[in-house]
């Protein structure tokens, strides 16, 4: 226990596979994670690792008390994908090797991962890339596999992951391909959730929804742009109002894609509504003046 109270930080794990014709054994190491890719550091911690396979769902359990260590895994077989920590109970990140990351992607497509083990795969994935110790291809290899993904906490943290990303992108020539690769993972989510509240969703149905209109109509996707922006043109002319629950990525969507004309009917909501909560949401899409004359508008009512 000293070596989780007694200092600061915690261990990332890197693993390694070496297989025969009869055995799987997995090769670990240790060191610290530190945000910015420090390798120096010396610490050593008492890890308690737990393993899952593909043909043993049963955790086999290991201490690793030293900077490395050896795992034969009991009922794995050579190819096996293979899912340290599961259930991510576990307080460290995990490093796979190319080949046993590879051999992931299809259990986080197919969902032979159970919710918390997808999450925490991309998760760890992201902070190592963050920090330097993997490759950002890896990355976005990593998310290509999640087009199938439909558990609202696991979507939110790929696209909050993604919109970090798309902050080092957006100057790059790559940049394009980048939507292009969001809008194939979010599009068809989105038309299994639908634009409109059905008695049959969940608490978490209309965050999802939410979330996808607003990072589709960021992304690009032109579908999304044009019935954003008829849903906006009928709501300022008095006829269907937009649902509560998506108005504020509406609202985005179309202040994103639009010009002057749309920060003038922003405005004018702004100034006729007394709802507090539609007035915050239209001075958030207010700031993000898009034109010269919109940054001196929005200067004029500070």
């Amino acid at each position: 226990m000293s070596t989780w109270t007694g200092q600061v930080g915690y261990p990332m794990l890197t693993v390694d596979v070496v297989e025969t014709s009869d055995s799987v054994t997995l090769h670990i190491k240790q060191q610290k994670f530190c945000a910015n890719g420090d390798n120096s550091s010396e610490q050593q911690w008492l890890v308690p690792v737990t393993v899952v396979s593909q043909s043993r769902d049963t955790p086999q359990c290991y201490l690793l008390d030293g900077r490395e260590g050896k795992i034969v895994l009991e009922g794995a077989r050579p190819g096996d994908w293979v899912k340290v920590n599961p259930k991510q109970i576990g307080l460290f990140r995990v490093k796979y090797s190319d080949d046993l990351l590879k051999r992931l992607l299809p259990a986080v497509k197919n969902q032979a991962l159970d919710s918390a083990d997808r999450l925490g795969i991309q998760q760890d994935l992201f902070a190592l890339a963050k920090a330097g110790y993997s490759n950002t291809a890896n990355l976005l290899t990593l998310m290509g596999s999640y087009e199938t993904e439909r558990n609202y906490v696991v979507l939110s943290s790929i696209n909050t992951n993604l919109s970090d990303l798309a902050g080092l992108f957006n100057h790059l020539p790559c940049y394009e391909q980048f939507k292009a690769m969001r809008r194939k993972i979010f599009s068809k989510i989105l038309s299994e959730v639908g634009w409109e509240n059905k008695e049959t969703d969940g608490h978490t149905d209309a965050l999802l929804r939410s979330m996808l209109i607003g990072t589709l109509g960021h992304s690009g996707d032109t579908e999304v742009i044009e019935k954003c922006q008829e849903m906006f043109k009928q709501h300022i002319s008095g006829g269907k109002q937009i649902p509560a629950d998506i108005r504020g990525s509406v609202y985005s969507t179309v202040r994103s894609s639009g010009g002057d004309s749309v920060y003038e009917d922003l405005l004018t909501i702004f100034k006729e509504t007394d709802l507090h909560e539609e007035r915050d949401r239209i001075q958030r899409y207010l700031a993000a003046a898009l034109t010269r004359n919109c940054e001196q508008r929005r200067l004029t009512l500070l």
